[in-house]
């Protein structure tokens, strides 16, 4: 097993998945997974709100571009680096997570393009000023919980040059077999994070059959087991589960196919699209603690926002409401600040946010098969999604408003299930809602109290 090719070797870790992923969906069809809530919880173990503030945005390259291009056009003629942004305003960002009430934030401090926004000797294709290590000091000032994005997969850096084997894509997995050169730069830059600056933990991108992966996973578990380690994409390797304190996978958009093709740089690239689906699925799939990054964006590569300012609230309710976190990744620009539309996106989700979150970060969800509770039946309008909580003694029924309608709810509870409701208020304002009998159960309408994201119903 290990003379084989790597690509080989990588072809039947896949393979191994697909046999595992499989029979293990047909299994939660009957008995979905159940997620529990544990005394004295950490951060990473409950579902919230996180935002990742990202440096990989550069106007006029897309997500896919030639890194030969453009790593001429970061280098002087001496091939050193040619650094031109963006430059971190992280005392902004700090301040914009408080505002906002996040349970925990991270920063990118190396992308694919290998530039580093942290203190390293190990290459100078990097920042002046150690962005890295402002950020944790701005962090450990306000209280936050803080982690830190780090491209481990790809590495445009010109020091591996040589060694890349697609120079010219982004998908270049440098260390898919065993690569001396990049597996020390690799190890030695992790020990320069975590002794200088020592975040609660650190996220990778991306989790993936290689030495890379197997490498990082090994030297964090033997010298950081008590920082929070996740994969981005190891949502996706049910092997990962047990090894990882948190995985992760990406939504971005609130409805649509599980997949779709986005054309970025005359190559299409499949997405994960739908927040709803890959919500509910792994809520019935994993019991696992896991996270949703979405864009604030359209797109990675597209910091323009959606039409509705509500879509994004909507997507961060359905992703905790069924037991994870939600990270949104905001859009730097060349300055360092955010993007204003982003902002007052993020400020929009912030006033929503704060007087439900700890009906989020207290709460699991019900163990049911289909998408949607049993004996629960929203009569008018259509538009609405169901997800059904325990929190406390009771259970809270997010009903997600899709399209913002605004006529009165009807909700109707069979009797048999659901026989043993006492009264039903809504939250966070705790009216109590009159209860209407009807055939085989019964009935309340919300009127006054309906959200346009998510109205919460408190059954007692």
């Amino acid at each position: 097993m290990g003379d084989l090719n790597p690509k080989i070797r990588a072809a039947m870790a896949i393979g191994r998945e697909i046999c595992i992923t499989v029979p293990t969906i047909f299994a939660r069809m009957m008995f979905p997974a159940e997620r529990k809530l544990l005394g004295n919880a950490k951060w990473w173990q409950k579902p919230g709100l996180a935002v990742q503030y990202q440096i990989e945005f550069r106007p006029g390259w897309e997500w896919q571009r030639d890194w030969t291009e453009f790593n001429r056009s970061m280098s002087n003629e001496d091939g050193s680096i040619k650094f031109n942004g963006p430059f971190p305003r992280v005392n902004e960002w700090v301040e914009l997570s408080k505002e906002i009430g996040l349970d925990y934030h991270s920063m990118e401090i190396k992308w694919h393009d290998g530039i580093c926004y942290f203190n390293t000797r190990l290459t100078d294709w990097k920042t002046g000023p150690d962005y890295a290590r402002l950020f944790a000091e701005e962090n450990r000032k306000a209280g936050i919980p803080f982690i830190y994005y780090y491209s481990s997969v790809f590495d445009h850096s010109p020091r591996f040059d040589d060694i890349q084997p697609h120079p010219h894509q982004t998908e270049s997995y440098i260390a898919l077999g065993a690569q001396p050169l990049y597996e020390e730069h690799l190890l030695g830059q992790y020990r320069e994070i975590m002794e200088q600056c020592d975040p609660d933990g650190i996220w990778l991108d991306w989790y993936w059959p290689d030495r890379s992966t197997e490498i990082s996973i090994d030297f964090f578990r033997e010298n950081y087991p008590d920082k929070a380690l996740a994969f981005n994409f190891a949502s996706y390797f049910p092997s990962s589960y047990k090894r990882l304190d948190f995985t992760a996978g990406e939504a971005h958009d609130l409805t649509g196919p599980y997949i779709k093709l986005l054309k970025s740089d005359n190559k299409y690239l499949p997405v994960c699209c739908s927040a709803w689906k890959w919500s509910t699925f792994y809520r019935r799939f994993q019991s696992h603690s896991s996270e949703i990054i979405s864009p604030a964006g359209r797109w990675w590569s597209d910091p323009t926002l959606r039409n509705d300012p509500d879509t994004l609230l909507r997507m961060s309710a359905i992703v905790m409401a069924s037991g994870m976190k939600h990270s949104l990744g905001v859009t730097s620009q060349m300055d360092g600040s955010v993007y204003p539309d982003q902002v007052k996106q993020l400020q929009r989700l912030g006033a929503w946010y704060l007087p439900r979150k700890r009906l989020f970060n207290e709460s699991v969800p019900l163990p049911y098969r289909g998408r949607e509770p049993r004996g629960i039946k929203v009569d008018n309008p259509k538009c609405m999604k169901i997800i059904a909580c325990r929190y406390e003694d009771d259970i809270l029924i997010h009903l997600i408003n899709m399209e913002g309608s605004t006529r009165p709810v009807k909700v109707t509870f069979r009797e048999g299930i659901w026989n043993k409701v006492r009264r039903i208020t809504t939250e966070p304002s705790g009216r109590e809602l009159p209860v209407e009998r009807v055939w085989k159960g019964f009935r309340v309408t919300v009127g006054e109290e309906l959200d346009p994201v998510d109205t919460i119903l408190r059954v007692r």
